[in-house]
């Protein structure tokens, strides 16, 4: 073998290596990147998230969680909670002016992206929300919005519910 050959694949060793360690870093570099984009949409949530962390943060706030193993503890007694897999209650009494206020600068900033809202009302300081999210003709969340100045409540109730069964079950209790 010649020494110029020789060279040659000593340059060519030398190369591939680091080809490959340029490539592994850019890997390296560009998935730390997504993983940081991903993490601060997980880290930022939608805002009926950040409603219900905010109530069930303030002082006199109590939570209620009803996971789907109780909820099918509780179903064979209660034809209404057909389709209903779990619920979130979060309420808060005798909260401050401070939290009311921030309260609502959060509900009137809220772009609750993929719900749709069914009832909304601001009135003598007392708002009021209902959104509803759909997916493939079934509800998969309800939330139940309400701010008062000196209350706060967030209810979601998700699953795979009906539309039929909730009219009938506003028809059968109006």
């Amino acid at each position: 073998m010649k020494t110029e050959d020789k060279a040659l694949i000593t340059r060519n060793q030398n190369e591939g290596p680091n080809k490959k360690m340029n490539k592994m870093k850019t890997r390296i570099f560009l998935t730390a990147l997504l993983l940081l984009g991903c993490s601060s949409a997980i880290v930022a949530g939608n805002c009926i998230d950040n409603l219900s962390r905010s109530i069930a943060r303030l002082p006199e706030a109590q939570t209620v969680n009803i996971n789907p193993f109780v909820m099918n503890l509780i179903k064979p007694f209660s034809s209404e909670m057909k389709g209903v897999k779990s619920m979130n209650i979060v309420s808060a009494e005798d909260i401050s002016t401070a939290d009311y206020t921030r309260l609502k600068k959060l509900i009137e900033d809220c772009q609750s992206e993929g719900y749709e809202t069914i009832i909304s009302s601001n009135e003598d300081g007392e708002i009021a929300r209902i959104l509803m999210k759909m997916e493939k003709d079934k509800i998969r969340e309800i939330v139940i919005l309400s701010l008062e100045e000196d209350e706060a409540n967030l209810i979601r109730i998700k699953g795979a519910i009906d539309p039929k069964q909730l009219n009938e079950i506003i028809e059968n209790n109006k």
